[in-house]
């Protein structure tokens, strides 16, 4: 297995905002996962969502939101035609018009899931998607900081809409085995663990042939580049987000050895993790040292 041929990571240097109208059938190529906040709204036709172990059928007027490093997949199935629009918001977008406290003390009040918003409730969403849209390509006196409150109306609202409890349920999809969402959960749970594919197959009751069909059917991958995608989300957070050793972090990932973890992760990154971590506190520096950050 090559893992850098199956985990997708798309790094953001600022902000995005895109609007798509999908006529035909379109599955994501792989499990996907940025080091920025997603928030997805469907505004026509249906995808169905893989997130961690639920999945979801999203419909017109439905909003996901991410964090970051969360592992998601999403496919067509049967509905070819869809629109949505989609926006990538990253940590420090909102340096520019809140203090580092009071931009923690919102993305705290965030959590990762999945709404199902009324009409009048979605048209509000839209607005706002828009109203950044549109920000993001003006230039001139006050743009940043426009564009910066925009985001922030946006993270408020949704904000808003968890503090009401409207989190939607997880949505059975039929084409979307539960013997499969199970298997997910077991490797959610026990990644850092000695994880074979004979005891995921074995814990749904599935013969190995059976189990991998439907599973990469279901995920676009198979037992063990899922299983990898899992374990080097992992590794990417506890590079950028904490002091810990290499080793210790290929214990906590399920690693077999430092060796282990630097050959798969040079594979899927295209650098050893050492220069991975060095290089990300270099962009943080430069980034610190900069009187004007950028959105």
């Amino acid at each position: 297995m090559k893992p850098a041929e199956y985990t997708e990571y798309a790094p953001y240097t600022g902000f995005g905002v895109e609007y798509v109208r999908n006529p035909q059938k379109n599955d994501m190529r792989m499990q996907h996962y940025h080091d920025s906040y997603e928030i997805y709204l469907q505004t026509a036709g249906e995808r169905t969502l893989l997130l961690n172990d639920l999945r979801y059928t999203l419909r017109p007027g439905d909003l996901y939101f991410l964090k970051p490093f969360e592992l998601h997949y999403t496919k067509s199935f049967e509905s070819s035609y869809y629109e949505r629009y989609l926006m990538n918001v990253p940590v420090s977008c909102l340096s520019p018009i809140l203090t580092e406290a009071e931009s923690a003390s919102l993305f705290a009040s965030l959590d990762s899931c999945v709404l199902h918003l009324d009409e009048k409730q979605a048209a509000e969403a839209l607005e706002h998607f828009r109203r950044a849209d549109r920000y993001s390509h003006r230039k001139g006196f006050l743009s940043e900081k426009l564009l910066c409150s925009s985001v922030l109306q946006m993270l408020s609202y949704i904000s808003e809409l968890l503090s009401r409890k409207e989190i939607a349920e997880g949505l059975s999809a039929e084409h979307i085995p539960d013997e499969i969402v199970s298997a997910i959960r077991f490797i959610n749970r026990h990644y850092s663990e000695s994880v074979t594919l004979e005891q995921a197959a074995q814990r749904v009751h599935m013969s190995r042939y059976h189990f991998c069909r439907i599973f990469h059917s279901a995920t676009g991958a198979t037992f063990l580049e899922y299983l990898y995608n899992v374990r080097l989300a992992k590794v990417h957070q506890l590079l950028l987000g904490s002091e810990l050793s290499l080793n210790e972090i290929a214990v906590r990932c399920g690693f077999s050895s430092t060796q282990h973890l630097t050959r798969i992760f040079k594979a899927a990154y295209g650098m050893p993790p050492r220069e991975f971590r060095k290089r990300a506190e270099e962009r943080l520096i430069e980034g610190l040292r900069s009187s004007s950050p950028r959105i």
